[in-house]
C-alpha cells in the first residue's frame, strides 16, 4: 500500500536501494538514542538489515512500514510505522498501566495475566489484533517542517478509515518533547505513564480513540 499527501509519498521500504538514505536516520544519534539501546548503525549493512526487521515485523493486515519520500527532493527522509506492540503476557512491568482505556484495571503486573479485554474487536477470518502503536522516525535534517506529523495523519487516517482500528497508541520517552508535540499534533491524549512495554522502561502513553478523532485528511492511497 503506497499513499500520497502534498508534500510526501510513503512507500513500502526497498532496504536495498534505501538503505544509504535511511542511514542519515539510523545511523545518526540524535534519532537512535530514543528508539534503540544498541545504539545507532554504522554500516550500509546494518541499516538494510534493520529495514528488513521493520518489513517483517509488519507484514499482518493491520500493521505496515513506510519510507516517507520527499517529493521536491525525491529522497527518503523518515519512516512511519503501525506496529503491534511488545506481547504484553511475555513482559513483567514493574506497575500496572495507568489507563482509563476501559474504566480502572483490574491488571495486574503478572505474566499469566490478560490485557484488558474491554477493547477487543473481532476482525475478518477471526483475526485479533494487540494494541497497535504508531511510530515515526525522521533524519534530523526534516525535523521542524511538519512532516513527521504529516505523514503520521495520514496513517492515522488510514487505520482509522480502512482498518478500521478502534484506537491507536503511542508510546514515548517523556523527555522526547519532539516525538512529543507530534504526538500532541495528532490530537492523542496523554494517560500516564507505564512501564508496560519495552522491557520495563518507563514511558509516556498516548491514545486516539477512533471515535474522537478528527483528522480529515488529503491523502490518497495507491
Amino acid at each position: 500500500m503506497q499513499f500520497e499527501t502534498r508534500r510526501l509519498i510513503l512507500r513500502p521500504w526497498q532496504p536495498s536501494l534505501d538503505a544509504r538514505h535511511a542511514m542519515d536516520i539510523y545511523g545518526d544519534e540524535a534519532v537512535v538514542k530514543w528508539i534503540d539501546a544498541q545504539g545507532k548503525d554504522t554500516s550500509i549493512r546494518q541499516v538494510q538489515m534493520r529495514l528488513q526487521r521493520y518489513l517483517d515485523n509488519t507484514k499482518n493486515i493491520i500493521t505496515g512500514s513506510w519510507a516517507v519520500e520527499q517529493k521536491d527532493i525525491g529522497r527518503v527522509i523518515g519512516h512511519v510505522l503501525l506496529m503491534h506492540l511488545p506481547d504484553l503476557k511475555k513482559i513483567k512491568p514493574s506497575k500496572p498501566l495507568h489507563t482509563d482505556l476501559g474504566g480502572e484495571p483490574e491488571w495486574e503486573p503478572e505474566l499469566n495475566q490478560q490485557p484488558n479485554e474491554s477493547l477487543s474487536i473481532q476482525y475478518p477470518d477471526g483475526y485479533q489484533p494487540d494494541y497497535i502503536e504508531i511510530g515515526w522516525h525522521f533524519r534530523p535534517a526534516s525535523w521542524g517542517f511538519g512532516y513527521a506529523t504529516e505523514a503520521a495523519r495520514c496513517i492515522v487516517q488510514y487505520a482509522f478509515e480502512q482498518l478500521n482500528l478502534p484506537l491507536l497508541l503511542a508510546v514515548t520517552d517523556p523527555e522526547n518533547k519532539r516525538s512529543i508535540a507530534v504526538i500532541e499534533k495528532l490530537g492523542m491524549r496523554y494517560d500516564g505513564l507505564t512501564a508496560r512495554y519495552y522491557g520495563g522502561k518507563l514511558l509516556a502513553l498516548y491514545i486516539l480513540n477512533a471515535n474522537n478523532c478528527n483528522i480529515k485528511g488529503h491523502s490518497q492511497s495507491k
